[in-house]
């Protein structure tokens, strides 16, 4: 899991996905840049905590090989909690589809394919 941001709650769902509450406090080095004075939580900060949580889902290392109708619909600040499920989708192995929301008000939602992760250890880079 992520450093850089707080797991407040997490629980599993029956269908395999995961239900959590994450906030990314206002010292984090992700708002340090974006934006001086309007600090908003980057869209790849937003998909790492998803790919997180499609890894404990999972139960172990995925590596994200495509993010597919992503929609970024409100822009979410330092300290905000933040509510996010990701789910499996069904028939389509290894993709999950998630969803973050901030007040009730949907965040950002699409879906992450992924593949397992390999062991390179041993391996010659001849």
């Amino acid at each position: 899991m992520g450093k850089w941001y707080n797991l407040e709650k997490i629980d599993a769902n029956p269908d395999g996905g995961i239900c959590a509450s994450i906030v990314v406090p206002p010292n984090s080095l992700w708002f340090s840049g974006h934006f001086p004075g309007n600090p908003i939580l980057p869209a790849i900060a937003q998909l790492a905590i998803v790919h997180d949580l499609v890894e404990l889902a999972c139960g172990r290392g995925v590596i994200p090989q495509t993010v597919n109708r992503v929609k970024f619909r409100r822009i979410i600040k330092p300290g905000e909690i933040v509510n996010i499920v990701v789910t499996p989708i069904k028939d389509n192995e290894m993709t999950y589809s998630f969803k973050l929301a901030v007040n009730g008000e949907m965040a950002c939602k699409g879906s992450m394919k992924t593949a397992k992760s390999i062991n390179i250890e041993g391996v010659s880079k001849n």
